[in-house]
């Protein structure tokens, strides 16, 4: 398919195929997932803030 208007004749876009369409929108689905499974898990075994790391009893992280 051709510009009737331009005379040079180029070829007229078709657009996004829909395949990049779709994997775009799976790409940002699975960001926005593994940053919630990122930001969920890392309340769990941090020390906040820094100038208590040096107060915790490493003696409880020991396998009995």
């Amino acid at each position: 398919m051709y510009d009737i208007k331009d005379s040079r004749g180029v070829p007229v876009s078709g657009g996004i195929p829909r395949i990049v369409t779709f994997a775009a929108f799976v790409g940002l689905i699975m960001i926005i997932a593994v940053l919630g499974i990122v930001s969920g898990s890392s309340r769990y075994g941090h020390v906040w803030p820094a100038t208590d790391t040096t107060k915790v009893d490493l003696t409880t992280f020991v396998n009995k």
